[in-house]
């Protein structure tokens, strides 16, 4: 009886262990029905808001740039799923697609005044190196020589007043070796600021000319600030 009991036991342990693991697991979301191509709709379905998805710190470490490729369905409940990977990219590129592809917001397909679900190509693309920027800088960036400190993205540039606010926080000097921890500390102290988005403004290392490297501070603005009228 006791042996029984203990048999039981361990049964129920295991089974309520694989449901919890089960329950952890991310689940590839199905749209039920019919799912439509574009051709075969009266209305397409039509994206509201589609999120850029967010480059990895791996990614940016080892200067990976690409389209990634996806087929989605936009189901006619409202969700974005079954989610396939046409063509990916590494270092967590790929994940950072498929979540932004799951935030995307918009208006399901209409056949015969219905809605409906359809299927739709999406494409994302990664380029660490826009125009107006040099090339990532190789590592190790540690202990180069500062070439030069630039601030990028800035609005109303010749609002003297916000530069040298800005510059004042900035210790990492044109000359000097750059350390890691100094650019952080710096970017940091531009934060504290409250006028730029926390996470998308970033360093940025590039290449320099001679050996070293350019530090570049790239802003992205809150939407309730203006800057111009400080």
């Amino acid at each position: 009886m006791t042996r029984n009991l203990g048999l039981l036991i361990m049964l129920f342990l295991v089974v309520a262990g694989a449901a919890a693991q089960g329950k952890n697991q991310p689940s590839d979301e199905k749209c039920d029905g019919p799912v439509y191509e574009a051709k075969d709709v009266s209305q397409k379905a039509k994206i509201t808001s589609k999120p850029f998805p967010k480059y990895t710190e791996a990614a940016r470490m080892h200067d990976v740039s690409g389209q990634i490729a996806l087929t989605v369905v936009l189901c006619r409940s409202g969700q974005v799923t079954d989610i396939q990977v046409v063509k990916g990219l590494p270092h967590g590129l790929t994940q950072s697609a498929i979540d932004a592809a799951k935030s995307i917001k918009f208006e399901p397909a209409l056949k015969d005044g219905e809605k409906v679900s359809q299927t739709m190509p999406l494409e994302f693309g990664f380029n660490l190196n826009p125009p107006g920027h040099r090339a990532l800088a190789r590592e190790p960036v540690e202990g180069r020589k500062v070439e030069k400190t630039i601030l990028m993205g800035m609005p109303c540039r010749y609002r003297a007043e916000i530069w040298k606010e800005i510059w004042a926080k900035i210790k990492t000097r044109v000359g000097n070796t750059y350390s890691k921890e100094r650019g952080n500390l710096d970017l940091d102290a531009i934060l504290t600021l409250s006028y730029f988005d926390q996470k998308q403004t970033h360093l940025r290392l590039e290449e320099g000319d001679k050996g070293g490297i350019y530090v570049v501070f790239v802003f992205k603005e809150l939407p309730q600030q203006d800057l111009c009228d400080k």
